[in-house]
């Protein structure tokens, strides 16, 4: 993995991306805590350098599935095409 991703600062990477209110940006920072109090923010760089590949190449993959469609996160980050923000689904779901 490329060092731009092995050093890029998650919250950054969002704000680049999209324009959120504040009532999503609690949701951003509450997720962000979970996924480093478990020491998994170097997977989620991980996906974002996986993401860029798959859609650089013109890899089709999946919408998500599981547990996985919890996260917000994840679907900032194009991990999965589900808007749990939007449904109301609960983080807690997936980090069990």
């Amino acid at each position: 993995m490329p060092e731009e991703y092995r050093s890029m600062d998650i919250k950054q990477h969002i704000t680049k991306e999209y324009n959120l209110s504040k009532e999503q940006w609690r949701r951003v920072d509450l997720e962000l805590e979970e996924f480093e109090q478990r020491g998994l923010t170097d997977l989620l760089r991980f996906l974002v350098y996986f993401i860029d590949t798959v859609r650089t190449n013109n890899v089709i993959y999946g919408v998500g599935r599981g547990s996985s469609i919890a996260s917000y996160v994840l679907y900032l980050l194009k991990v999965h095409r589900i808007d749990s923000f939007k449904y109301n689904l609960d983080i807690k779901e997936f980090l069990k």
